[in-house]
């Protein structure tokens, strides 16, 4: 059975569909793993990504009408041999009234989608739910699913105070209100939208290993990438040496997150957890990171 991946901020505007897409298609193209994406924000960002970088132009069914229907089998649309998608679409706001009207518990509203996901869940390897900025029924159903929850940061002070509230104040109150039913950790706080020259990104990065500790803040940061911002407008490419830097930065995170999880698995815990960069150091390629190939990809732009 697989694991299920969630990107979470309540700060909005800080990467967070961009890093979960990535993930994903890094780890499907390059790492051959089996990956569901499921988009359940209603602004359909991840759905557009991907749309455009796999030229889908239709989808069977939306996120929302799976849950209506009660199963997620006809919002599987396959993107690649390996990749696989669950779209998003406008109707996504009927989510929080239609649990109302269909369960009386908080309980069975809040596990919902978490029932439907375990059945489909031995497919896949990872199964990443992109989720909106937000805390309502929508994200509490996401987090209950998630075996793992990255903290997206962005490098400013209103998203450190973010990650603090979303750690010690939201996702501490879905562990007390359903104890042993929830069984998520943090696999560790990402830094994002970096600017190396600014002295402020700099201060907020040691201020959050300071706050978390060093154990729980990935060693791999997300620099604020132009290409990133080209790709959610045209589709992920793989074509020149700027591809490979983000191909390499991603890989480098998702090879870190598989060795964060490995050590919960093994120990309970990430104590005295370090990273040792493969494919790009100091914003430069290493000799493995130049030779990357990826699979998978060909139909992509």
């Amino acid at each position: 059975m697989g694991y299920v991946i969630v990107n979470a901020q309540q700060k909005g505007g800080v990467g967070k569909t961009t890093d979960t897409v990535m993930e994903a298609v890094v780890a499907s193209s390059f790492y051959n793993k089996k990956v569901l994406v499921i988009d359940t924000d209603l602004q359909g960002n991840a759905t557009q990504f991907l749309a455009k970088t796999f030229q889908v132009l239709t989808f069977n069914q939306s996120f929302m009408s799976c849950i209506e229907d009660g199963s997620l089998e006809k919002g599987i649309v396959s993107l690649s041999d390996n990749l696989d998608l669950i779209g998003s679409d406008y109707d996504t706001r009927k989510f929080g009234d239609f649990l109302d009207n269909k369960f009386s518990s908080i309980s069975d509203r809040t596990f919902y989608l978490s029932k439907l996901v375990n059945k489909i869940k031995d497919r896949y390897d990872y199964i990443f739910i992109d989720v909106p900025p937000s805390t309502d029924i929508k994200v509490d159903n996401a987090m209950v699913c998630a075996d793992y929850i990255i903290v997206i940061q962005e490098t400013q002070q209103f998203a450190f105070d973010g990650s603090k509230r979303l750690v010690l104040t939201y996702l501490q109150t879905l562990a007390d209100d359903f104890g042993d039913k929830v069984h998520f950790q943090v696999a560790g706080i990402l830094p994002v939208l970096l600017q190396a020259k600014r002295p402020l990104h700099q201060r907020i990065v040691k201020e959050t290993i300071e706050y978390f500790g060093k154990d729980n803040v990935f060693n791999n940061i997300v620099n604020n990438h132009a290409r990133l911002e080209w790709y959610a407008a045209q589709g992920i490419q793989f074509e020149d040496y700027h591809d490979k830097r983000v191909w390499g930065l991603f890989a480098d995170i998702f090879s870190e997150l598989e060795l964060r999880i490995k050590s919960f698995e093994n120990t309970g815990d990430i104590e005295n957890f370090t990273y040792a960069h493969q494919f790009i150091t100091g914003n430069k390629l290493t000799s493995k990171g130049k030779a990357m190939t990826v699979s998978g990809f060909d139909q992509a732009k």
